[in-house]
C-alpha cells in the first residue's frame, strides 16, 4: 500500500530537527570551541570526538527500547516528543561563551556536547527506524526518505547557512559576537525541537498496530536484555550486506565531517572571504541539494538508487581529490567545488537512508524478525564514530601542522593541511563509500526477491521457495535461518 501525501509530508518534516542538528554541529562546532572561546584545536577535537563517542553509546540503546517498547503512541512517536524540549535549552547552553579557567570551559562544554548528542541520539534512530515501519515498498521508501531529505535541506540552511549571518547582523548592531553565537544555538534548538513537534503529532499512523496495556511494568534494559541486544548487534554486523553498508557510511561520514568542519577555517584563513560570501556557499549547498532532490528521485526510479549513490559519491570524490592538485584560489571556485560536493552530498543523503530501511529487510531474511530499531541505530553508530573520528583527526593535523586560533594569518604548513582537508581527504574517502557501495549485493530485482519470502512470515516454503532462498543466500552472502 502506497503512503498517503499527508503521512509523506508529517514524516518529512521530522527531517528538520535532523539535519539542523547534524550540520550545525558538523560545521561550527570546532570552529566555535577553537576561535569564539579560545580551546585548542587538538583538545576542542578531543571535546567534540567524546561528544560524538557518546552518541554513538546513545544511539543503539534507543534503537534497542524503540524496538521493544510498549506505548499506546507506538514505538517511536515517544521519543520524538521527549527529545524536543530539552533539545532548545541544551543547544543555547552550548553556544554560550563563559567567562572561565581553561579546566572549567573544558569540563563545561564536555558536559554541554554530551548533552546534546544525547539529544539528539535520543529521538535520532527511532524517527528513521520510523520510516522503515511506514512501508516496505521499495521505490515508495525512496520517495519517503525524499520528502525527508527535502526538509534536511530547510534545517541545513538553518544549522549551516544561517548561523554566520546572524551573527555578522547582530554584530553590526552592536551586539557582541559571544551574544551572536548564543542566539544561534537557541535558534537552532527552538527550529529542531520545533520540527520534532509538528512530525510526532501529526502523524497518526502508529508504528505499532498490536498495542496492548501491559498488566505489570517490563523492564526493557534488564542485564538479560543488554545481553540481547548485544547478542542481535553481533549477528546483525556478521551480515555481508550490513558489513558494505557500514564501511561506506563511516568512510563518506569521516569525508564530510572533514569538508564540513574545514570549510569554515579554509574560507576564513586561506581565502580570507568574508562573512556574506562564507553564508553564500553555504547556502548553494543548500539550494542545490534542493533542486537535485527530484532529479535523484527519478534517477533512482529509472536505474535503481544503488548505482545512482554509487555514481554520485564517485563525482563528488573524484573532483575534490583533482581539485587539489588545480588549487582553489579564488570564491568562484570554492562555488565549483562546493556544487560538485553538493551532489555527492544529496545522493548520499537522500538515497542512503534508503538502502538502510532495505537492509533491515536483509536482516529479517536472515533472522526472521524484524529488528528496524537496531539495524537502523547501525547508521547512527556510523554517523557518531565518523564524527567523532573525524573531528578529533582535523584537531591533531590543525595543531600538528601549526595552527594558532588567535592569529589572523596561519603559516604556510597550517594553510596547505586546511585545503588537504578541505578537498583531498574527503574526496579519497568518497572513493572508498563509492566501491563499497558498488560491492553491496541488494539491487531492486533481489530485493523484490528476498521480500516475497520475507512475507512468508514463517510459513513454510516449497521446493521452489526453498531452491530460491538458496539462490538468494549465495547472492548476499547470509546464512538463512527458517
Amino acid at each position: 500500500m502506497k503512503l498517503k501525501f499527508g503521512t509523506k509530508l508529517s514524516y518529512g518534516i521530522g527531517g528538520i530537527a535532523d539535519n539542523t542538528m547534524y550540520t550545525f554541529a558538523s560545521t561550527y562546532l570546532l570552529f566555535y570551541l577553537t576561535t569564539i572561546v579560545g580551546i585548542s584545536p587538538a583538545i576542542a577535537g578531543t571535546i567534540t570526538a567524546i561528544g560524538s563517542v557518546w552518541e554513538a553509546i546513545v544511539g543503539p540503546i534507543t534503537g534497542y527500547v524503540s524496538d521493544n517498547i510498549n506505548t499506546r503512541w507506538g514505538k517511536r512517536k515517544p521519543f520524538l516528543l521527549a527529545a524536543a524540549f530539552p533539545i532548545a535549552i541544551v543547544s543555547t547552553l552550548l553556544f554560550t561563551s563563559i567567562d572561565a579557567s581553561d579546566g572549567f570551559k573544558l569540563v563545561y562544554y564536555l558536559i554541554m556536547t554530551l548533552g546534546f548528542w544525547t539529544c539528539f541520539g535520543g529521538f535520532f534512530v527511532p524517527y528513521m527506524a520510523w520510516g522503515a515501519d511506514l512501508t516496505e515498498d521499495y521505490d515508495d521508501r525512496t520517495v519517503l526518505r525524499s520528502y525527508a531529505y527535502f526538509f534536511n535541506q530547510v534545517g541545513m540552511a538553518v544549522g549551516m547557512v544561517l548561523p554566520t549571518i546572524v551573527v555578522d547582523k547582530l554584530v553590526q548592531i552592536g551586539m557582541s559576537t559571544e551574544f551572536g553565537w548564543q542566539m544561534v544555538g537557541l535558534m537552532v534548538g527552538v527550529v529542531a525541537g520545533g520540527g520534532l513537534l509538528i512530525c510526532a503529532l501529526t502523524n497518526h499512523i502508529s508504528d505499532d498496530k498490536n498495542y496492548v496495556k501491559a498488566p505489570t511494568k517490563q523492564k526493557i534494559l534488564s542485564l538479560g536484555k543488554l545481553k540481547e541486544m548485544f547478542l542481535n548487534y553481533g549477528h546483525i554486523l556478521k551480515l555481508k550486506p550490513v558489513q558494505y553498508i557500514v564501511f561506506a557510511s563511516i568512510s563518506y561520514l569521516i569525508a564530510n565531517t572533514f569538508f564540513s568542519s574545514d570549510r569554515v577555517y579554509f574560507m576564513t584563513f586561506n581565502l580570507k572571504l568574508e562573512s556574506d560570501e562564507i553564508s553564500l556557499t553555504m547556502l548553494e549547498i543548500t539550494l542545490l541539494g534542493i533542486v537535485l532532490v527530484p532529479f535523484v528521485s527519478i534517477l533512482s526510479s529509472k536505474f535503481d538508487k544503488k548505482y545512482i549513490l554509487a555514481v554520485g559519491l564517485g563525482i563528488g570524490g573524484a573532483t575534490l581529490m583533482v581539485m587539489r592538485f588545480v588549487g582553489i584560489s579564488s570564491f568562484t571556485g570554492t562555488l565549483v567545488l562546493c556544487a560538485v560536493y553538493s551532489i555527492a552530498n544529496t545522493c548520499y543523503w537522500q538515497l542512503m537512508p534508503s538502502v538502510i530501511y532495505d537492509v533491515c529487510e536483509v536482516e529479517a531474511f536472515a533472522s526472521g524478525e524484524h529488528h528496524h530499531g537496531e539495524v537502523i541505530s547501525l547508521q547512527a553508530l556510523s554517523e557518531s564514530l565518523s564524527m567523532a573520528v573525524g573531528f578529533q583527526a582535523l584537531g591533531i593535523i590543525l595543531e600538528g601542522a601549526g595552527f594558532v586560533s588567535d592569529n589572523a594569518e596561519q603559516g604556510a604548513e597550517a594553510l596547505s593541511w586546511i585545503e588537504n582537508c578541505f578537498d583531498f581527504i574527503p574526496g579519497l574517502l568518497m572513493i572508498f563509500a563509492m566501491i563499497a557501495i558498488l560491492k553491496y549485493p541488494v539491487n531492486k530485482d533481489v530485493y523484490k526477491r528476498m521480500m516475497k519470502l520475507v512475507d512468508k512470515g514463517g510459513e513454510e516454503f516449497t521446493p521452489a521457495e526453498k531452491e530460491e532462498e538458496s539462490k538468494l543466500k549465495k547472492i548476499l552472502k547470509i546464512d538463512v535461518k527458517k
